[in-house]
């Protein structure tokens, strides 16, 4: 159960480096085609680079560099992300820095704005994942059919595959699902469960909001 239990923290082994074209699949692209976030991308730490900001960042499950038009920036900054070519290496002063996705069109943005961009409605006859959260009481032991983005997967964990997905309607946070079926990281799903609030594994691992065994519909 203890190895079980950390991989659902540590998710499945992601990619060192994103795709050559873009740091997450394009499936995620934003409602702006400018854009292309499968989740805001939310910076780790930045390097002044003469004409350029090397920026390390986070993006749904995916940690990569990024080379970016200079801008102010400052770590936890949210940041919406173009797409751009893949460069095996970067120097920087005495440094060097592999797989760099060398980027032009770069955003820094408020969290509401960022999880804003993911642009996604409610499924007919369904609630936001904010509307889940905000009525979770009420809501508990009944049927809740969602969609969002598909954020993090974890497969084979206590024999079901979990995805944690977002919508855009929250500033933060994500629900999860557990189900038989699956979808990648950035495709859009629609779930239909009943809700389970306060859910303890044990462990430390406690889920305010999940919908187990959920249905599951890959767009």
């Amino acid at each position: 159960m203890l190895i079980s239990l950390l991989l659902l923290a540590c998710g499945s082994p992601a990619p060192s480096t994103p795709t050559p074209t873009t740091p997450a699949p394009t499936t995620g692209a934003a409602a702006d085609d400018t854009f292309a976030n499968v989740a805001p991308a939310k910076v780790l730490e930045v390097v002044d680079c003469a004409d350029r900001a090397l920026a390390r960042v986070q993006e749904a499950q995916w940690v990569f560099w990024v080379s970016l038009p200079k801008q102010p920036l400052q770590v936890g900054d949210p940041l919406l992300l173009g797409k751009g070519p893949l460069q095996k290496a970067v120097t920087c002063g005495e440094t060097t820095y592999n797989d760099v996705v060398v980027i032009e069109q770069a955003k820094v943005v408020t969290a509401e704005q960022a999880q804003a961009a993911l642009g996604l409605k409610p499924p007919e006859g369904g609630l936001s994942i904010a509307e889940v959260v905000a009525k979770r009481a009420e809501l508990a032991g009944k049927p809740v059919k969602v969609r969002g983005r598909v954020v993090k997967l974890n497969k084979g964990i206590f024999g079901k595959n979990w995805m944690h997905i977002v919508d855009g309607s929250q500033a933060e946070g994500d629900l999860t699902i557990t189900s038989d079926s699956f979808a990648e990281v950035g495709q859009v799903v629609t779930a239909s469960a009943t809700l389970t609030i306060d859910k303890d594994l044990g462990f430390g691992y406690f889920y305010s909001e999940i919908l187990e065994d959920a249905a599951l519909t890959v767009e």
